[in-house]
C-alpha cells in the first residue's frame, strides 16, 4: 500500500512538472521588440564581424531581417536555430571564443522578439 501512494505521488509531481514547462509565457504587457529597434543593434555587436555573419564573412549573413529569418520560427524561440545558438543548446557554440558573448538582457530580447512573431517593424 505505501508503495502505491509513493508511485501516485512521484507521478502526480512529474505531471505537474511536466505541466509547468509545457505551458506558454505569458507575454502580456511587454513591450513590443522589434529587428529594426533591437535585435540588429544586438547581431552588429556580437555576430556581424568580417570573419563571423558579417557582410563577406564566411559562414551565414545575419546582415538582413531576410538573412535572420532563416534562423528563425516566429512564435516559437525554443525552436529557432537563431535562439538556440546564443543559449548555447547546439553542438555548435556562438559567438566562438574570444568574442563578447550575448548579454543574458540580450538574449532574453531575442527570445521575446521571436515569441511576439519576429516582426521588422
Amino acid at each position: 500500500m505505501f508503495y502505491r501512494i509513493k508511485i501516485y505521488l512521484l507521478l502526480t509531481l512529474l505531471g505537474v512538472g511536466i505541466g509547468a514547462c509545457s505551458r506558454e509565457p505569458d507575454l502580456t504587457g511587454v513591450p513590443e521588440v522589434t529587428y529594426s529597434n533591437d535585435i540588429k543593434r544586438i547581431l552588429n555587436g556580437n555576430c556581424n564581424f568580417p570573419a563571423c555573419h558579417g557582410v563577406g564573412g564566411g559562414e551565414g549573413g545575419l546582415n538582413t531581417y531576410e538573412e535572420v529569418m532563416g534562423q528563425v520560427m516566429p512564435g516559437d524561440a525554443r525552436g529557432s536555430y537563431l535562439y538556440r545558438l546564443v543559449t548555447e543548446r547546439t553542438a555548435v557554440k556562438m559567438p566562438p571564443s574570444g568574442y563578447p558573448r550575448v548579454s543574458q538582457e540580450d538574449i532574453r530580447l531575442i527570445y521575446l522578439w521571436i515569441e511576439q512573431g519576429a516582426k521588422n517593424n
